[in-house]
């Protein structure tokens, strides 16, 4: 699925997509995140939005720690700003994925977000 992805994804414009390797690990995929650059005139949520109205599913990027609320409520990381995981906050989101898609359901999610990609 991932390699399916790559491959599929590789010509799309403002877009970083996850690496197959690093020199330390190999990518399994467990998750196919897509963060999307300042060029795309949408954020994630917009993005998201788009993906759902064409029936694909997404779920968002995490939070950075000094927004979560569990440790804000608590006063940690007051005024603390970490614009790297901001930015991949709002400019991240993951697309279906797992071991349960289908070669067809894979091949739906290519095309659909392809066609969003395209109506920029």
């Amino acid at each position: 699925m991932g390699k399916t992805y790559t491959e599929a994804f590789a010509s799309l414009k403002g877009v970083q997509l996850p690496l197959a390797a690093t020199s330390y690990a190999k990518n399994i995929y467990w998750v196919f995140g897509m963060v999307l650059d300042e060029s795309v005139p949408v954020d994630a949520a917009g993005m998201m939005r788009l993906l759902k109205e064409k029936g694909v599913g997404t779920r968002p990027f995490f939070f950075g720690m000094h927004e979560q609320p569990a440790f804000r409520d608590r006063g940690l990381f007051v005024g603390d700003q970490f614009p790297v995981a901001e930015r991949l906050a709002r400019r991240g989101f993951y697309i279906p994925s797992g071991m349960a898609l289908t070669g067809e359901q894979i091949s739906q999610v290519v095309e659909r977000v392809q066609a969003v990609f395209e109506g920029f």
